[in-house]
Formats: C-alpha cells, sequence, structure tokens
C-alpha cells in the first residue's frame, strides 16, 4: 500500500518528467518553424522545476536534524550527475570547437563549481544557468534552518516578496543599471515567487489550509507576471499571454495535488521520465542542438522534426537513462550511506 509520502514523490516525479520535455521540446524547436506549433512554450518548464524544487526542498528541511544532512543530501543527489554532465558536454566541445586549452580549462573548472557566473565565466551548457538559482535557493533554506527560524518561513518569504515586487516594477525605471547588476548577481530574485509558490503548496497539503497562504499563493502568481519582462527568461520566446497560461496550468497542476485529484498523471512513461528527468535536463542542449540535429539534417537528409524528435530525442533519452543509472543512483546512494556510517561511528 502507498503512503502519503510515496504517492506524494511519485507525482512530483511525474511533474518533473513533464517539466524536463517540455524544456527538451523547447530547445529542440527553437528558431526554427516548429517552434509555432506550441513547442516555444517548453522554455516556462524551468518554472514548473523551480516550483517543485520549492515544495521539494521544504519537505527536505522539515526531515533535518541537523544542517550537514541537508548538505549531504542536495550534494549527492545534485553534483554528481552535474559533473558527468558537464564534463561530457565539456569533451563533446573539445572535439567540435578546437578551444583555447588554457582558458578551456579555466572555464570547465569553474563550471564544476556551478558558481562560473560570480567568476565571469560562461556555463559549458544552456541549461546551467538555472542550477546557480538552485543553489542560491538551498542556501536561502539552510540559512533559516540555521536561524531556527523555519517556522516563521512563510513571513520572512511574504516579506521578501516585497523588494522582489519592486525590482520587478519601479526599480528598471528608477535605475535600469542597478536593476541589471543585481538580475546577474542575484538570479534567484528573478524566480523566488516560483520558489515561494512551491513552500506554500507544501503548507497546504501538510498543514492546515488558511485563507492567507491563498492569498499570499495569489501574490506569487501575480509577482511571477510582473517579473515576465523584467527579470525572467521566457520573454523572449513567449507572449505575455502564453506565460500567463503555461503559469495558470502550473498552479492548477499543483491545485489538484494538494487536493489528490493529480493522480492522473502518473504512468510509467512520465514516472520513468521523472527519474531521467535531471540528467535529461543536463545533457540534452549542446549535444541535441550542436551535433545530432545537424548530423540528422545534413548526413541523414532528415526534416527538422525528424530529425529532432525520431532521431536526436530517443538518443538523449538513452544517455540520461545511462547516466542516471551509472552515476546518480549509484553516486547518491554510496555518498549517503558513507555520511550515515559516519555519523554512526561518531
Amino acid at each position: 500500500m502507498k503512503t502519503e509520502s510515496s504517492k506524494r514523490i511519485t507525482e512530483l516525479d511525474a511533474l518533473r518528467g513533464i517539466a524536463a520535455l517540455l524544456v527538451v521540446f523547447f530547445h529542440f524547436t527553437m528558431s526554427t518553424p516548429l517552434a509555432h506549433y506550441g513547442f516555444n512554450l517548453g522554455v516556462t518548464g524551468v518554472d514548473l522545476f523551480f516550483m517543485i524544487s520549492g515544495f521539494v526542498i521544504l519537505m527536505t528541511v522539515k526531515k533535518t536534524k541537523h544542517w550537514k544532512d541537508f548538505v549531504v543530501s542536495r550534494i549527492s543527489r545534485i553534483y554528481p550527475t552535474y559533473w558527468t554532465c558537464v564534463t561530457c558536454t565539456s569533451l563533446l566541445i573539445l572535439a567540435t570547437q578546437n578551444p583555447g586549452i588554457k582558458w578551456f580549462l579555466v572555464r570547465y573548472v569553474c563550471n564544476m563549481s556551478m558558481f562560473q557566473s560570480y567568476a565571469n565565466i560562461t556555463d559549458m551548457d544552456g541549461p546551467y544557468w538555472t542550477m546557480i538559482v538552485e543553489m542560491l535557493f538551498y542556501m536561502f533554506m539552510l540559512g533559516v534552518f540555521l536561524l531556527k527560524k523555519l517556522d516563521k518561513l512563510e513571513l520572512i518569504c511574504a516579506v521578501l516578496l516585497v523588494p522582489v515586487i519592486f525590482y520587478a516594477t519601479l526599480l528598471p525605471r528608477l535605475s535600469p543599471a542597478l536593476t541589471q547588476l543585481i538580475c546577474i548577481r542575484i538570479p534567484l530574485i528573478n524566480h523566488f515567487p516560483l520558489f515561494f509558490a512551491g513552500i506554500l503548496f507544501y503548507q497546504l497539503k501538510f498543514d492546515k489550509p488558511h485563507w492567507a497562504r491563498y492569498c499570499l499563493l495569489g501574490v506569487c502568481f501575480i509577482s511571477a507576471l510582473l517579473l515576465f519582462r523584467s527579470g525572467g527568461k521566457s520573454n523572449g520566446y513567449v507572449s505575455f499571454n502564453q506565460y500567463l497560461t503555461m503559469l495558470s496550468c502550473y498552479f492548477i497542476f499543483f491545485i489538484l495535488y494538494i487536493n489528490k485529484l493529480l493522480g492522473f498523471i502518473t504512468n510509467r512513461a512520465t514516472l520513468w521520465l521523472g527519474s531521467v528527468s535531471f540528467s535529461l535536463y543536463l545533457i540534452h542542449q549542446y549535444l541535441g542542438l550542436t551535433i545530432l540535429i545537424p548530423l540528422g539534417l545534413n548526413q541523414l537528409h532528415l526534416n527538422q522534426g525528424c530529425a529532432a524528435f525520431l532521431f536526436a530525442l530517443p538518443i538523449v533519452l538513452f544517455l540520461a537513462w545511462a547516466i542516471h543509472i551509472l552515476v546518480e543512483k549509484p553516486a547518491m546512494d554510496r555518498i549517503r550511506t558513507w555520511y550515515k556510517t559516519k555519523k554512526a561511528l561518531v
């Protein structure tokens, strides 16, 4: 019999799989006529990822007894897979671009940290920009935990929405340069309402529903819309109305979930996609756009759709599965087992 916890994880895994596939569809069709068939909407899949992260990280922190538990949990979950994907993509770049070795090595090492943006180093692959956003959110949650203010988390986040809204509305008019600086140096601000929405949905699911939480969800929704033009990355690919529609869908998904009505999205396909979603998200863009799709177009003489969906997509799905099986799961299990053993000996 499934527990509430296992059901929750199952449904969120299915949502992760959907989000990852949306992003892949977007990248594989951007700057092509196929984007106009709705694939451009996949750029918003990242918003769904951030909402899921807000939900899941609060769940993780609530189970955490010591700050080291949280750090090991996040490191074991993210870094082995990330390092593998960065290395694979870097080797592909070496093979296809012939970059200067010294600069390339600096770029590679900085990318392995996830904090390359603070060294003004470009990402090895397009999706990596989201990793620093995630890391900053983890640091924020860890800070709240260390200050023993987890019971005040919603109040803290609600207060932080005030400068976020100011940043999204008034600051661009008052100081475009400062707005740009904040956007680059504190990228979490561009997506903070989405993480907060995930936190609120967690509280609505596992704590007593309260009208104030629904009001805050409304503020998060409006804040995310305000950030569409000033801080989000979607505005170059979708219209405001399209973004509004997709964001509404994501909020509806979570409303259905907290009311136990989202089970219809869980099936073998979405659960499998959910299991490989992280590696798929990290590995697909450079490999697909720079190597596989051009190969399908130029060497195999396929049309754009076949090159993207019948040739490139199966290959990146297989590679994501291989990374999940060979790296992600065993590395996470070994790191966490080592940590538990070390804790038991202390």
